[in-house]
């Protein structure tokens, strides 16, 4: 009983450490995860149910990262110029416009469209991480707030991750009685709740070095000039990279397990959603556990757990230990979600203030460059053999585990900590 008290203890404590403006935001996107969970797992499914074979299925997928190659980094960039509220807000209801287009696709290749809208709903994610920093570093400090903002980060995603827990189990039951159809209506429903939800959130003020910054053409200040992302220092370079390989040997190994679990293991609808509700759960504790180690350390486990879910998913048993043994499986995955968010926390380590709106929009494009080729590869493999995309990850995976270990070292902040001293407040109408 004291176990969980402490723990109920420490819940409220991380929740009341993230303010009331960051905590409204967390509550939108466990709205959005509600919505996003009820089918996010039986994608693969959807696609092939409207016609495609394993390299179409791969083709859709590989659009949600085609989308945020196109728009991260000019949304990172204009994060920093005019505010992330505004871009948030634009984000979140092209989301929800894209959900709405699937809903209505009469055939396969007419989800394209409404993919690369929903996908392009993650230009907020740059804005998202923005908020809550510059949020953070004016209630705490900036100081203070850069120590502490792996933590804040990783709360705000694993609320997010929370949302999608129960969803998937619920999302596949709707699925095999009223059809995958519904089930994405409704998605599109509580996406737009979440989307009126942001609509609330407070306006927050840029950090600025530059003094003398005049009105721009929106009539608010802008904040510290971004450093263009050309004039990134060795380390930056060496960080994104790094992060590059990640994304693609990661959505790589993830993106087409409902179509093996469909097509080999011969798995119903249903049993294939509610196992994404493990991977929900698995993405919470992990991110949650992860959050508390150095980021280097955290994606090489990170890399480590994967490996071990897709070995199981290859060679897992049938009988009776075969739905345990993939409930296993299912939960390991769930350390993609949290891998993602970890990511960002090495940007902002590596970052100064006033760039971390633009590095955000970069390190998004680097996830969408690997989450358009990861599955299109996938696609690409999966129809010579099935198991070849998980085959293929597990071995990336064993050469990047050193590399992420010897590239991601501590950044060699001095100069960061300096920017972040200068660094000073100013009032936009965000």
């Amino acid at each position: 009983m004291a176990f969980f008290t402490r723990r109920g203890a420490r819940l409220v404590e991380g929740w009341q450490s993230l303010g009331p403006a960051a905590q409204r935001l967390s509550l939108s996107l466990f709205l959005w995860g509600v919505g996003e969970g009820l089918w996010a797992y039986l994608r693969p499914l959807y696609i092939t149910q409207l016609g495609a074979d394993s390299a179409g299925v791969g083709l859709i997928l590989a659009i949600y990262g085609l989308a945020p190659m196109l728009v991260m980094l000019p949304a990172g960039r204009l994060s920093d110029v005019f505010g992330p509220r505004r871009l948030m807000i634009g984000a979140w209801w092209l989301g929800t416009l894209g959900q709405v287009c699937l809903v209505f696709a009469p055939d396969w290749y007419w989800l394209a469209p409404g993919v690369f809208l929903l996908a392009a709903s993650a230009a907020g994610m740059p804005a998202m991480n923005a908020y809550v920093a510059l949020d953070a570093s004016h209630r705490l400090g900036v100081a203070e707030a850069g120590r502490r903002m792996q933590t804040l980060l990783s709360r705000v995603i694993a609320i997010y991750v929370a949302g999608t827990i129960v969803s998937p189990l619920v999302g596949g039951w709707l699925a095999e009685r009223l059809g995958l159809r519904v089930v994405l209506l409704i998605s599109a429903g509580w996406f737009l709740m979440s989307t009126l939800l942001v609509h609330t959130l407070p306006p927050v003020r840029l950090l600025s070095t530059n003094p003398d910054a005049g009105k721009s053409d929106g009539g608010a200040l802008p904040a510290a000039r971004p450093v263009a992302w050309w004039r990134m220092s060795a380390d930056q370079i060496r960080v994104f990279g790094v992060l590059l390989l990640v994304y693609l040997c990661f959505s790589l190994g993830y993106s087409l397990v409902p179509s093996y679990l469909e097509d080999v293991r011969q798995l119903p609808v249903a049993t294939i959603g509610g196992l994404g509700s493990a991977t929900a759960l698995g993405g919470t504790i992990w991110l949650l556990v992860l959050g508390r180690r150095s980021s280097r350390r955290a994606l090489v486990t990170a890399s480590g757990m994967l490996v071990i879910a897709w070995m199981g998913l290859l060679l897992a048993p049938g009988g009776a230990v075969e739905m345990p043994a993939l409930v296993g499986v299912y939960f390991l995955l769930g350390v993609y979600s949290g891998a993602r968010s970890l990511s960002l926390t090495v940007v902002g380590e590596h970052t100064p203030p006033e760039q971390r709106g633009t590095s955000f929009g970069l390190i998004e494009t680097m996830f969408g460059v690997g989450t358009f080729a990861g599955p299109w590869l996938a696609g690409q493999l999966y129809g010579f053999d099935p198991r070849l995309p998980f085959g293929v990850a597990i071995a990336a995976a064993f050469v990047l585990m050193p590399v992420i270990w010897l590239a991601l070292t501590s950044p060699r902040g001095e100069k960061h900590k300096r920017g972040q001293a200068m660094a000073a407040p100013v009032e936009v109408s965000d």
